[in-house]
């Protein structure tokens, strides 16, 4: 047997067994989708390249696979410590990969939030193909992005071990190495907590906002719009009330010049936002088995 067909075996048996535990946890109502191993981790711009992360008796290992061929370019393992590609959104999109394709940031399973919890990242440099930065948080975070310019990782951070929807984005400075104080909030709305589980996602093409959808508890549904350069963000509530369960499943999310474009199949489009001033066009409601929702 091949090298190459026995690393394309360990892929997918690896990615099996995460994807089982990982849809475990999704069930427990928590908003963090987990971390992937194996399967077809983080693609960079342009789909040619895939990072994937593979659980070893040693630690991890990292490779870029080229999608053309399945040849494996480059590896190495970080010893010592199971992390995988970090899942940003419940529809399986993985993220943790900078827009330069230079950084990658690899992350230990979100437990369940306790006083001796503790929570690693890795950052990951892909040039030298080699850990530059280990990180380590007290208490249960998961990834959630990272700057244009990999300056900034962005974390959430679950804040209750009994309601895993309660929790606050928080900005950790990648040139200092220090976790930044306080919450990275909509100033409109500093009060306000975030509720809900990440539903899809899409990035600007320049990599500054990130604008993740989330299902509230309630039925209701909002675009948690992330500055992504500057920490700061924008909560943007969407007009739909008590969405039919499993409806936002099916929904999408496109970039387009001045606007975010929200659609369903085969309902087409749902909304529109301004991704300026953030007002929202609503054109229909998602639907679940043939349901409209409120």
């Amino acid at each position: 047997m091949t090298m190459l067909r026995r690393l394309a075996m360990v892929l997918t048996l690896s990615g099996a067994a995460i994807a089982a535990v990982a849809g475990a946890a999704a069930a427990d109502g928590g908003p963090s989708p987990g971390v992937s191993f194996g399967g077809s981790g983080v693609a960079g711009p342009g789909g040619k390249l895939h990072y994937v992360a593979v659980p070893t008796e040693r630690g991890t290992l990292v490779e870029s696979v080229r999608v053309r061929d399945g040849r494996v370019m480059r590896w190495n393992v970080i010893r010592g410590q199971l992390l995988g590609i970090p899942l940003v959104t419940n529809d399986g999109s993985a993220g943790g990969l900078s827009r330069d394709q230079r950084t990658l940031i690899l992350s230990s399973y979100a437990g369940s939030p306790s006083g001796s919890t503790a929570t690693r990242f890795a950052v990951f440099d892909t040039r030298r193909f080699r850990v530059v930065r280990r990180i380590t948080l007290r208490g249960t975070y998961s990834f959630d992005a990272l700057a244009p310019d990999a300056s900034t990782l962005y974390v959430i951070q679950y804040t209750s071990s009994r309601d895993w929807n309660r929790y606050r984005v928080r900005a950790y400075d990648l040139v200092r190495g220090r976790l930044l104080a306080g919450a990275v909030v909509d100033k409109r709305e500093p009060a306000e907590a975030m509720q809900g589980s990440p539903m899809t996602r899409v990035t600007s093409a320049d990599g500054r906002w990130v604008y993740t959808l989330y299902a509230r508890p309630s039925g209701a549904a909002f675009i948690h719009a992330l500055d992504a350069a500057n920490r700061a963000a924008v909560c943007i509530d969407l007009p739909w009330q008590n969405v039919a369960p499993g409806a936002l499943f099916g929904v999408r999310m496109a970039s387009s010049g001045r606007s975010i474009v929200l659609s369903q199949s085969p309902t087409g489009r749902l909304a529109v936002v301004d991704s300026r001033t953030f007002a929202v066009r609503t054109l229909r409601a998602p639907v679940a088995d043939g349901t409209p929702a409120g």
